[in-house]
């Protein structure tokens, strides 16, 4: 035991004075390199090029550097020797009060003594819309339980929100975990590539299990500026874990069903429940990662629910013969809001950048985070103040990590 813990710490020490290195390497003195950035807009959008935000940062350190395009929508940004990711996000808003996201980014660019000087590179822009309905905050790594000493995680929530300023309605509202479970690690892409390339599908695998909210079409109104919960397990978590969270507040909802997720909890009473409409495998729970999920909130595009699952059910790529790793897959134009989770900087993503070009993350397990949307202004309203949150569709700039969950006492 005591070899393993010695060997755990000289892993944390070697990491940190890696990251101590790479920011000493950012002195003014040593950007030596430069990184030209051309920012492409996807044919059929005629927006100016200009302003938009680029950031360009070291995954190993967390440092960043940053900038925007001129008129021809490029920029020069000095960096030191490194690989790079770059990310690039504008806004443009039309009449009418649509407002369009246009992001992208371009991963391992690579700037080292051996190269040239100056790195060319060219992102194309993808485009998408705002929406009403946001993920306002993610709670799934669980906390220390001063009881017994051990991490506990059974009160996992998504938080979800009316970020307009009109009714929504959550009926037949979908929401689903993306596939894998865990965020690729050690440089490992994501099984859902296009053929021959590194870039994601144009469908969002869901796993395991696809929820939607019930009711007729307005059932369910949330009214600008109100917030649903969505619990793992409806219940008061508090009297297990003092530093847990009540998910057991009538009004709240739970992914809960007495057939396909007989191994959780059965809500508390006042607990509203999601419908499970599609389920493979032998798992009697709903899997939701600790260390680095993604999930997503999707619409069915008006057909049944049984007519979604037969236009959408695929195999898994590298394992077609399996039918427990079956999926839906779902097309980005469906997907409403999305968000994407990791464990480190250098974690490969599931998301497609229109839906999440960016990604959240807590310090890990056990730590009582959250990941929480950023406040972009408050607007005056004739029944008061309504907060706006951050809608970039790039989650690293949108959340923000909180110390402690917010539905946490």
């Amino acid at each position: 035991m005591k070899r393993v813990l010695f060997s755990i710490i000289i892993a944390l020490i070697i990491s940190g004075c890696m990251k101590e290195l790479r920011k000493e390497a950012f002195c003014e003195d040593s950007l030596s390199s430069v990184i030209e950035i051309e920012v492409k807009m996807p044919i059929g959008y005629d927006f100016n090029s200009e302003g938009i935000s680029l950031i360009i940062s070291d995954p190993v350190s967390g440092l960043q550097f940053s900038g925007t395009t001129d008129a021809n929508g490029r920029a020069s940004i000095r960096v030191a020797h490194g690989t790079y990711n770059a990310t690039a996000v504008v806004k443009h808003a039309e009449p009418g009060g649509i407002i369009y996201i246009f992001n992208g980014s371009a991963n391992k660019i690579s700037v080292t003594p051996n190269d040239p000087n100056i790195a060319n590179v060219t992102i194309p822009l993808n485009a998408s819309k705002t929406g009403q309905l946001i993920i306002k905050e993610a709670y799934y790594g669980g906390a220390l339980n001063p009881i017994t000493g051990k991490n506990y995680a059974y009160d996992k929530y998504v938080i979800l929100y009316n970020n307009s300023d009109e009714v929504a309605y959550l009926d037949s509202l979908g929401f689903a975990m993306a596939e894998p479970y865990n965020a690729p690690g050690a440089g490992r892409p994501s099984a859902w590539i296009k053929p021959g390339t590194s870039e994601l599908r144009d469908s969002i695998p869901a796993v395991s299990m696809a929820w939607i909210f019930p009711g007729s079409g307005y059932d369910n109104p949330l009214l600008p500026g109100e917030e649903i919960v969505i619990s793992m397990n409806g219940i008061d978590h508090t009297t297990i874990s003092p530093a847990a969270v009540n998910l057991g507040i009538a009004g709240y909802w739970a992914v809960y069903d007495p057939v396909m997720t007989s191994g959780q909890t059965v809500p508390n009473v006042g607990v509203k429940r999601l419908t499970c409409f599609w389920k493979v495998g032998t798992s009697n729970q709903f899997s939701f990662s600790q260390t680095s999920p993604a999930f997503f909130i999707f619409s069915l595009g008006g057909k049944s629910t049984q007519q979604f699952v037969s236009d959408t059910y695929t195999w898994h790529p590298n394992q077609p013969e399996r039918r427990i790793f079956d999926c839906l897959l779902i097309d980005k134009e469906l997907i409403i809001d999305g968000l994407e989770c990791f464990r480190e900087a250098t974690d490969s993503k599931r998301l497609r950048p229109e839906i999440d070009n960016g990604f959240a993350m807590t310090s890990g397990i056990g730590s009582g985070e959250s990941v929480h949307r950023r406040v972009e202004r408050v607007v005056e309203t004739s029944q008061g103040q309504r907060v706006v949150y951050m809608d970039t569709n790039n989650s690293t700039l949108d959340f923000e990590t909180r110390k402690r969950a917010s539905l946490a006492k």
